[in-house]
């Protein structure tokens, strides 16, 4: 099962933003499980991912892609007692106004991969500071082949039934997509004391090849809008989410 817990927020600091997100992770791990937690820290690719927005509303967006990982991590987010919380270093007192609860089960995305029609195009938003990391350098623009590589390792690492990394499908989508419109500007996320290099805004994909090559592109963005893509997603980075295109008039 895929979930997403979007929490409306009212804070008592103006400056709030995708840049606390590190501090709410960890508000969250406070709320869990402390055995499930030390399990979280130790594995490499999580279950989650959460991030701040700070929009017309302050949200606190919290989405598991395994069924356990919802019942560990969003199950108690849920629960009535609660209703507020404390960053303490950087007194910030947090109230939640409301909870909003949406899920939907992975065989829906299957299900939309084996219907007949599939658009060429993918418009994708990076809602936060979106980076990937080779050979130990920041990639901070929106290659294709680091987008896909990520987002089929989380996949795989979700679905113990269904192994979704393949070098030669990798290879296929990645010279068959290509960035045609974009909307980007460089960022940095504050994290631990290190700012580390990245990228927000929109990306406009045209897919060429097969129409099963477009079908899979979009399956990976649909599972991404739940796991993120890059590094660092359950700290706040990579929150992606495929959206309609507006065209920008010069």
């Amino acid at each position: 099962m895929l979930a997403e817990l979007r929490m409306n927020l009212e804070v008592n600091k103006p400056d709030f933003g995708y840049y606390q997100s590190s501090n709410m992770q960890g508000i969250l791990m406070g709320q869990i499980n402390a055995d499930y937690a030390e399990q979280l820290h130790n594995q490499g690719l999580k279950p989650y991912s959460q991030f701040i927005l700070n929009g017309e509303q302050k949200e606190w967006v919290v989405k598991t892609f395994t069924q356990r990982a919802y019942q560990e991590i969003i199950a108690p987010l849920l629960d009535g007692s609660f209703t507020h919380c404390f960053i303490e270093k950087k007194d910030i007192h947090v109230q939640i106004q409301s909870k909003i609860l949406k899920t939907i089960r992975k065989q829906e995305l299957l299900d939309e991969f084996y219907s007949d029609t599939c658009s060429r195009y993918l418009n994708l938003e990076f809602l936060t500071p979106t980076s990937f990391k080779s050979n130990g350098k920041y990639v901070i623009m929106p290659d294709m082949r680091y987008i896909y590589q990520s987002l089929m390792n989380k996949y795989s690492a979700a679905s113990s039934d269904m192994e979704m990394y393949d070098n030669e499908t990798l290879e296929q989508l990645t010279e068959n997509s290509h960035i045609v419109q974009y909307k980007l500007r460089s960022t940095y996320f504050p994290l631990e004391g290190v700012k580390i290099p990245s990228f927000k805004g929109e990306v406009r994909v045209k897919i060429a090849g097969t129409n099963t090559m477009a079908k899979y592109a979009r399956l990976l963005s649909r599972f991404g809008e739940y796991s993120g893509v890059g590094i660092k997603t359950a700290m706040g980075m990579g929150g992606l989410r495929i959206k309609e295109w507006r065209r920008r008039n010069d």
